[in-house]
C-alpha cells in the first residue's frame, strides 16, 4: 500500500504531537522551599532537591513536601503542681531535615500525619508534664523556667526523628478567675 503525501504528513503531525506530549510528561519542577519525593508505581524511591527535572511518564509520581519552617499549635486543658485546672497555650517551630525527607515519608506520610499522630501528642505531653511541676503562681511568674522544662521534655520525646526544633514558646495559661483575682490581691498587698 502506497502512502500519498497527505497521509505521511498526518502522520508526521500526530507523531510529533506524541513526542511533544512524551516529552511534557517527562519533565517536572519541585519549588523553592520544597524537596520532591518521586513515586514510581507508587513507592517512594528517592527525594530531589528544588529546580527542573525529568520523570518516566505514567510510572512516576511527584509529591513536594515542604522544608520550611512550620509552626504548630496545642490549646490543652492541664493541672499545676497543687491540682488547678488550667487551659494552657503552648506551641514549637520545627523544620524537616532536608536530608530526612524520604524517610520522614515513607514512615509518616505527609507532614500533617506526623504533626498528628507525632509532634501533637509529644508536644501535648511534654506540656501537661512540665506545667505540672509548677505551682500556679510559678506558672505566671516564672514562665521561663516552666518553658525551660517543658522544652526539656519535649526534647527527649522527639530524639530521632529527623526535624530540627526551632524554638518554643509558653504562650499563655488561663486560670480559674478566682485564683487570678486572689494572687492580684496578694500581689498588691506586697506593694
Amino acid at each position: 500500500m502506497k502512502l500519498s503525501f497527505g497521509t505521511k504528513t498526518i502522520f508526521g503531525i500526530i507523531g510529533t504531537g506524541i513526542l511533544i506530549v512524551g516529552i511534557g510528561m517527562s519533565v517536572y519542577t519541585v519549588d523553592e522551599g520544597n524537596i520532591g519525593i518521586i513515586k514510581r508505581w507508587g513507592k517512594a524511591t528517592e527525594q530531589v532537591q528544588p529546580g527542573l527535572h525529568f520523570k518516566i511518564p505514567i510510572a512516576d509520581n511527584v509529591i513536594e513536601i515542604e522544608v520550611r519552617t512550620r509552626k504548630n499549635v496545642e490549646k490543652m486543658p492541664v493541672a499545676t503542681s497543687e491540682q488547678m485546672r488550667a487551659s494552657a497555650t503552648v506551641s514549637v517551630n520545627w523544620t524537616v531535615n532536608q536530608s530526612s525527607v524520604l524517610e520522614l515519608y515513607k514512615k509518616y506520610g505527609s507532614l500533617d500525619q506526623f504533626e498528628s499522630r507525632i509532634l501533637d501528642p509529644k508536644l501535648r505531653e511534654a506540656s501537661k508534664a512540665g506545667i505540672a511541676k509548677f505551682t500556679a503562681e510559678e506558672n505566671i511568674n516564672k514562665r521561663g523556667q516552666v518553658t525551660t522544662v517543658i522544652n526539656d521534655l519535649f526534647m527527649s520525646e522527639i530524639k530521632g526523628y529527623p526535624i530540627t526544633i526551632n524554638s518554643m514558646q509558653y504562650e499563655n495559661i488561663e486560670l480559674p478567675k478566682q485564683y487570678l483575682e486572689s494572687i492580684n490581691r496578694k500581689q498588691t498587698a506586697k506593694k
